[in-house]
């Protein structure tokens, strides 16, 4: 292991993996370092029972030929040999409410989708298509999103101020259509008081543009990548978790790995979780000012997530090429308040895609919101490279009963499971603590919120001038949020027009 780089990268998940790739590709020294034994972040996957599940890709939108995410990937080299189905062109995502029998479709490419939420609600069309349009036209106030390199971000930042429910129900009195449109709001933790509408709009429309599953995992997205980066020269080490930084003056000459180990750096760039710079930079020193380190560790974070695995019989079940969303009620954006008294008050429920079979799933995964609280008593206990405490027979058994609760509820929408699940794998939010990074288990890092916008808008770069931010927290979540959190991040490490220009002419 060398000593000395041009740029060190804390955490291996998407945006720090892009950024290495864009700065090897520019010439520089760099060097990732990954405190797990798998990179990825939220990209990763695990095999139980000679079955492969994603932690957190579930889908992907806009990889079509012409979006965006397919323009970014393309630069990165790794479009082409990504292993992808494209999901039902008819009902990528559908929404059922309760006991109601009636599945709620929502079509992929834009005039198919108000053209087939029309059907299912005749006197709506134009509403659904005065909604189509406010969301593609809120998406464009965020040039990178779409590519545009020759606009810049508007200095009117009042789109950020739109509550999401609200503009939702400006379009529509119907509290069905309402519900619908607010139905996979657990792919961004909606909340009716604090869900900007931007958020909802960017990530609804990406999948809205193109729908996608990766065949086999999401891994391969950073596998894939990690190729690209050792491609160019950069270097990735797992297992080494950054335990301070080492200053001279107010420039950050090394990292202190929790081995002893120091590397020597030009720059960093963490992806690591923003409440993390409380451990990377003392706050007796100086460096950061404690009033935006006590911001940071005192912003609302969005719920954590509870996650079930079933594993099935062999050709029992067939493959489901659609995500299905439930809610106990039409009350979708007061679903993590509710889910205290009546958990699971919402769920996503899918079966991922494997190269094994194209026709029959051989596992379903199901997803939904749980509270830190509920795994508070075991918070002292770890699952990470530098501690392997065991956790006890107690939470095994807290696990085993919440995902039998989980599994009740899904066999009312999917009966077919009933006699071929063999096995449960479940995880909860200390899983995504200790493997994701997020102190309290947060699926989706900060909460964003329409009152306030500014306060979790970090920015890229620090009071300290060799260290910059980026991932989910530093842009927003999803592949392309991060995507675009680590080209700005290496804006100014490397020319912005050329590396966009790159990026656009990338084929």
């Amino acid at each position: 292991m060398e000593k000395q780089y041009d740029i060190i990268i804390i955490g291996s998940g998407l945006s720090g993996l892009i950024c290495a790739y864009i700065l090897s590709k520019a010439g520089y020294k760099v060097a990732v370092l990954e405190k797990n034994k798998q990179v990825g972040g939220c990209l990763q996957t695990f095999v139980r029972d000679r079955c492969i599940f994603d932690v957190g890709v579930h889908y992907i939108g806009g990889l079509g030929e012409g979006q965006a995410l397919n323009q970014y990937f393309k630069y990165l080299g790794i479009r082409d040999t990504l292993k992808l189905q494209r999901m039902d062109m008819e009902a990528f995502d559908t929404i059922g409410f309760g006991e109601d029998d009636t599945v709620y479709k929502m079509a992929q490419g834009h005039e198919r989708f108000v053209d087939s939420l029309a059907q299912q609600f005749p006197k709506e069309h134009l509403a659904i298509k005065n909604y189509c349009k406010a969301i593609q036209d809120i998406c464009q106030k965020f040039p990178l999103y779409f590519l545009d390199i020759h606009s810049s971000y508007p200095s009117d930042l009042s789109h950020l101020a739109i509550n999401a429910k609200d503009k939702i129900a400006s379009f529509s009195s119907n509290p069905t259509l309402q519900a619908v449109l607010g139905g996979n709001n657990i792919l961004y933790a909606g909340r009716d008081s604090a869900t900007p509408f931007h958020l909802h709009a960017m990530v609804l429309n990406s999948y809205i543009e193109s729908a996608w599953r990766c065949i086999d995992g999401g891994s391969q997205i950073a596998r894939l990548l990690v190729k690209q980066i050792r491609k160019e020269g950069g270097v990735i080490f797992k297992q080494k978790e950054v335990d301070q930084f080492i200053f001279d003056g107010n420039i950050i000459k090394s990292v202190l790995l929790d081995t002893g180990e120091t590397l020597n750096c030009k720059q960093v760039i963490s992806s690591a979780h923003p409440s993390q710079l409380s451990r990377f930079v003392r706050q007796d020193r100086g460096h950061l000012r404690k009033a935006y380190l006590n911001r940071i560790n005192n912003t609302q974070a969005t719920p954590a997530v509870f996650s079930a695995h079933y594993t099935l019989k062999p050709n029992t079940v067939p493959y489901i090429n659609r995500n299905y969303y439930h809610h106990k009620t039409k009350e979708v954006w007061n679903a993590i308040e509710n889910n205290s008294k009546d958990w699971p008050s919402t769920y996503l429920a899918l079966t991922p895609i494997t190269s094994k079979s194209p026709t029959h799933a051989d596992s379903f995964a199901a997803m939904c919101y749980m509270d830190y609280k509920e795994v508070q008593r075991w918070e002292n206990t770890f699952n990470t490279v530098s501690q392997e405490t065991s956790r006890g027979a107690s939470y095994e058994a807290f696990k085993e009963e919440k995902a039998s609760i989980l599994l009740e509820e899904v066999y009312k929408q999917f009966p077919q499971l009933k006699g071929n699940v063999t096995n449960t794998h479940a995880s909860t939010p200390l899983s995504f603590r200790d493997y994701i990074g997020c102190p309290t288990g947060s699926f989706y890092g900060f909460e964003r919120n329409y009152q306030d916008p500014m306060r979790t808008a970090l920015a890229v770069q620090t009071r300290i001038p060799n260290l910059r931010l980026t991932g989910q927290n530093i842009n927003m979540h999803g592949i392309l949020g991060v995507t675009v959190s680590a080209v700005l991040a290496c804006i100014g490490l490397v020319e912005r027009k050329k590396l966009l220009t790159d990026i656009v002419s990338a084929t």
